[in-house]
């Protein structure tokens, strides 16, 4: 009875290790076969946009510029960007630091399954960014720049600007898509606005800078979150540069609604130097506050 007990468990694994492949197998045709409808329909878009407008319509969507650069070549260049910034970010020493306190009193399974959930968000999240980043570029967007500068903005921010989905003003770890962000914000000089309605906790944001002179003075973002119809929640984020590659980041959020009013408040010290090295001090302020500290140095 063992013998066929155990031979009837291995019979069993094995099917389920086949339907497993056969799953995943299937996923990735299906994924294959968007990417190839949506790259196909955005070629022919590009190719000739047509509407039932104006022939100055027409010619300011049919740029010169976009010509031979199709939506599919904007979006592996995206992908592959995307893929480089999330998989440092989410594998950086400190986030690993981080992981490894989350899963102190858990077993080498439990760390494996963690890593391998880990690098597949950072997959999926890289084609979504992806397609997002490339679709901003289509011919019915620039359309829209010329000729509707606030809407224009407005879409293109909700959609891209990916890395400011990045910002967590109250985890005390460092992030280091924070930090492309508030480069971002720091370059461009412009004031970045959007909502993200696609998310599990849709919000609006305001991202500026204020500059004196030629110097960055101050970096910051704004969250408005409306929860369950009942509660409203403010994430303040500010991130102010100082000299050498030190900065000080400070956030905070304030809840209030239906439900008890909630404050908590982080503060982050950074210096980076231009060879690598990461040093980082993190605290965050609650009932029970937290301390994170680490220092990288590249080999």
């Amino acid at each position: 009875m063992g013998a066929s007990a155990k031979a009837h468990t291995i019979r069993l694994l094995a099917e389920l290790s086949r339907v497993k492949v056969d799953v995943v197998s299937l996923l990735s045709r299906l994924f294959v076969s968007v990417a190839a409808a949506t790259a196909f329909a955005a070629q022919a878009a590009d190719q000739g946009f047509q509407l039932q407008q104006s022939s100055n319509f027409v010619s300011s969507v049919e740029s010169p510029a976009d010509v031979g650069f199709t939506l599919w070549d904007r979006f592996e260049l995206a992908f592959y960007r995307n893929a480089n910034d999330l998989f440092a970010d989410h594998f950086h020493p400190f986030n690993r630091m981080a992981r490894n306190f989350d899963l102190a009193d858990s077993g080498p399974e439990d760390f494996r399954l963690r890593t391998t959930a880990t690098a597949k968000g950072a997959l999926s999240k890289s084609a979504v960014y992806g397609v997002r980043e490339a679709t901003v570029e289509l011919p019915i967007m620039l359309w829209l720049k010329e000729h509707q500068g606030f809407l224009a903005d407005l879409l293109r921010n909700s959609v891209a600007g990916v890395e400011e989905e990045s910002l967590a003003p109250l985890n005390v770890s460092y992030r280091r898509a924070e930090r492309v962000w508030w480069q971002h914000v720091s370059e461009s000089g412009e004031v970045r606005y959007g909502v993200r309605p696609f998310r599990t906790d849709p919000y609006a944001f305001l991202s500026l800078g204020i500059w004196d002179g030629d110097r960055v003075f101050l970096l910051g973002n704004v969250r408005y979150h409306y929860l369950h119809f009942s509660d409203h929640r403010f994430e303040l984020s500010l991130s102010v540069p100082l000299v050498h590659g030190l900065s000080i980041d400070v956030g905070t959020s304030y809840e209030f609604g239906r439900h008890d009013e909630q404050k908590r408040f982080a503060l982050k010290l950074l210096k980076e130097s231009k060879g690598g090295s990461v040093l980082h001090v993190g605290l965050e302020m609650q009932q029970h506050p937290t301390l994170f500290a680490g220092m990288t140095i590249p080999l």
